[in-house]
């Protein structure tokens, strides 16, 4: 019997998966570095997740995985969600590749695997200024339906409608519609006029406009039912129509959020403690003291990169790459290079949980980074195989020592973490003091988020008091991400932070 792999176990560490899924719902979506398809994918367990793919590889996808219809999907890589259409709550998102393998499936289940949001926790959601991760399902019945405007949006004329949605129990929540989505909503009523309204939208986005929670569509990938029929909400529509439904009061809130804007430079940067970090919202750059709390093992510890750029090389197809060793020298493909190379390397990338006194965070090293405090290099422990790795749980044991130690780490919080709001921060320093030292490295590598890293000797770390947790040599495999393909990003002029912080032991050298 053939098996499948279910969404949510679905991890980075590795390509070769093999799922079979639903497609709920694509679009063609522009960015700065071109088109690309977006679909959001369904598995026989109502797990769901983003997958995304190239303009070059559309109509192939469009032809073997239909909207609505079922497919196998087969060797894909995994990557962060975020950004504008993180439209599930899966923390990965599925790439496809020229490797992937995409055909049809004779699997018929007709079910839209709907996630309706509840208002009440919609409401007590932002009023406490926390945005919603991802994109959500909502229905309601339409009340207060405004007219169809044309209005000047981003220098264009767009059409707008604004109205409210109610629940069941009365709840009731502003809604805005723009361009399609409103002239969709004008036809209904031009066809079916004084007729009752139930509107079910799918991906929606959640706004906070004018002191109020709003929802909206999130630019093409939201999807939109007027009076659905389909079964699984065929009952509430029905329940939602009824005439005497009443509205529950309501009160706005002042809208204002505590925003700070400091601008640092690593020789005062602040010393910050992971809950402020997690709830910051502002690009910067600070300095945490933390305890490293397991060694997040959805992540494979290491990648195989070019060793002129460090930027992931690509596998080639018919290159039985799991049957080779680095004596092998297989060809690898380098987009910054452009060119196929047999001169790469492991680099790391290595995914880290720490804590404090006051919550969890997840971090990013990469490189001479991580390097500077394993105190090994990442060919060192690599056991030359280009495999994939079938247990990211087996770690070498200079990266399952560092659970337990206590470090002083420089932290970028960047625009993919308020933006984007991804859960993750990269790793820029590895502070010894209250002074930032200049150091010097060999790497010229650029990361893709525009972030740099440190290079130093062993040496120069400062490792603060250790504290063993009960099993210090458990990898952790549950926590949160960031992105999949950066390469290392040196500065050939870093600073190391000095502020002297309670030390076991003192040497000189």
């Amino acid at each position: 019997m053939t098996t499948f792999h279910p969404l949510t176990k679905l991890r980075p560490f590795k390509n070769h998966w093999r799922v079979q899924v639903k497609c709920l719902h694509s679009w063609r979506q522009n960015t700065p570095f071109g088109d690309t398809f977006e679909m959001v994918l369904a598995d026989q367990w109502g797990n769901k997740i983003q997958a995304s793919c190239k303009r070059t590889l559309m109509y192939r996808v469009q032809r073997e995985l239909r909207l609505g219809k079922w497919g196998v999907i087969e060797n894909m890589q995994m990557t962060p969600a975020g950004g504008k259409y993180k439209t599930t709550s899966h923390k990965y998102k599925m790439s496809i590749s020229d490797e992937t393998m995409v055909r049809g499936s004779d699997l018929t289940d007709d079910r839209l695997f709907l996630s309706l949001a509840n208002y009440e926790d919609i409401q007590k959601a932002t009023s406490k200024s926390k945005e919603v991760p991802y994109l959500i399902d909502v229905i309601g019945r339409v009340h207060e339906l405004g007219n169809v405007q044309t209005v000047k949006a981003q220098g264009e004329d767009r059409k707008r409608v604004e109205f409210r949605l109610i629940d069941s129990q009365g709840n009731n929540l502003a809604c805005c519609l723009w361009g399609s989505y409103a002239e969709q909503i004008e036809a209904f009523i031009d066809e079916c006029k004084d007729r009752t309204i139930i509107c079910l939208i799918r991906f929606a986005k959640i706004n906070f406009f004018r002191g109020e929670v709003q929802i909206t569509n999130a630019f093409d990938a939201s999807r939109m039912y007027l009076n659905p029929t389909e079964p699984e909400v065929l009952e509430l529509t029905e329940r939602l129509s009824d005439h005497h439904l009443q509205l529950a009061p309501f009160e706005k809130s002042n809208g204002k959020k505590d925003r700070k804007r400091i601008t640092y430079d690593w020789n005062d940067a602040e010393i910050r403690s992971i809950s402020e970090i997690i709830d910051g919202n502002q690009v910067e750059i600070c300095k945490i003291i933390c305890t490293i709390e397991a060694i997040d093992t959805d992540w494979a510890w290491f990648y195989i990169g070019c060793n002129r750029h460090s930027k992931r090389v690509i596998k080639l197809p018919k290159i039985d790459y799991e049957n080779m060793t680095k004596l092998d020298k297989p060809m690898f493909r380098c987009e910054v290079c452009n060119a196929n190379i047999t001169n790469v390397g492991p680099k790391f990338k290595l995914h880290l949980v720490v804590k404090d006194d006051t919550d969890t965070c997840n971090l990013m090293l990469l490189g001479s980074v991580a390097n500077s405090i394993i105190g090994h290099t990442a060919e060192a422990l690599w056991d030359g195989s280009y495999a994939e790795i079938e247990d990211p749980e087996i770690l070498p044991e200079p990266i399952l020592s560092l659970v337990g130690k206590s470090f002083c780490f420089g932290l970028s919080f960047g625009s993919e973490n308020v933006t984007n709001g991804s859960g993750t921060f990269m790793v820029l320093e590895v502070c010894s003091g209250d002074k930032v030292l200049s150091i010097d490295t060999n790497s010229d590598a650029v990361t893709e988020v525009g972030t740099s890293s440190s290079t130093m000797s062993s040496g120069d770390v400062l490792m603060l008091e250790s504290i063993s947790p009960e099993d210090p040599k458990t990898p952790f495999s549950k926590r949160k991400e960031d992105d999949a393909d950066l390469n290392d990003h040196s500065s050939t002029s870093k600073k190391l932070c000095t502020k002297m912080i309670k030390q076991e032991k003192t040497t000189t050298e």
